[in-house]
């Protein structure tokens, strides 16, 4: 996995939020099954750019943002900090209890992580699903090898694809959205 990020990537992290949050990280949140009183995963969640709007869908429910990077969490805390509802998790996904979300969600992070790891990646994220829940990611269509990898582990750890299209992301190119439901 990759190393602590730079002051000036967690700097152009938060620029892009302020720019473009609406239209990337909004969106992406609104198109998420949230009725309100879910247990949701934030997997990756950087600094809270897709939670920031996620929270708000959640009066009756929690948010878990779960990221390998201290100062990814610390960015996030900052961002997140007028909500109640969140818990914040350091560290590897194979520590996630099992069946304890609804919902669980990767915006754009699958990608980086090497193909060696997503082998216990994805079966922790598949496991930490209560039965009937719902993974969804986002991740750029220019990585096909590895989204090809990708959804070949999601469905070998007993996720059904429910839905799937390509959209095309301000700034960020076209991406692979993916929903799939354990069943």
């Amino acid at each position: 996995m990759k190393s602590e990020p730079a002051r000036l990537e967690i700097f152009l992290a938060r620029l892009a939020f302020l720019l473009c949050g609406k239209s990337v990280y909004k969106t992406f949140a609104d198109g998420l099954p949230v009725a309100g009183g879910e247990r949701v995963l934030d997997f990756g969640c950087g600094m809270g750019t897709v939670a920031y709007y996620v929270a708000q869908k959640l009066p009756h429910g929690s948010l878990t943002c779960l990221d390998i990077s201290e100062r990814w969490l610390k960015a996030c805390r900052k961002t997140l900090r007028n909500f109640r509802n969140i818990d914040y998790l350091h560290g590897e996904s194979v520590a996630l209890p099992g069946e304890n979300f609804d919902l669980a969600y990767c915006h754009f992070v699958l990608h980086d992580i090497p193909e060696s790891e997503l082998a216990s990646v994805i079966p922790a994220l598949a496991r930490s699903l209560k039965p009937g829940g719902t993974l969804v990611f986002r991740e750029p269509l220019e990585q096909i090898k590895k989204l090809n990898l990708i959804k070949r582990l999601v469905e070998q750890n007993r996720l059904l694809l429910k839905d799937s299209r390509i959209t095309d992301i301000p700034l960020m190119g076209n991406a692979l959205e993916s929903v799939y439901i354990k069943y």
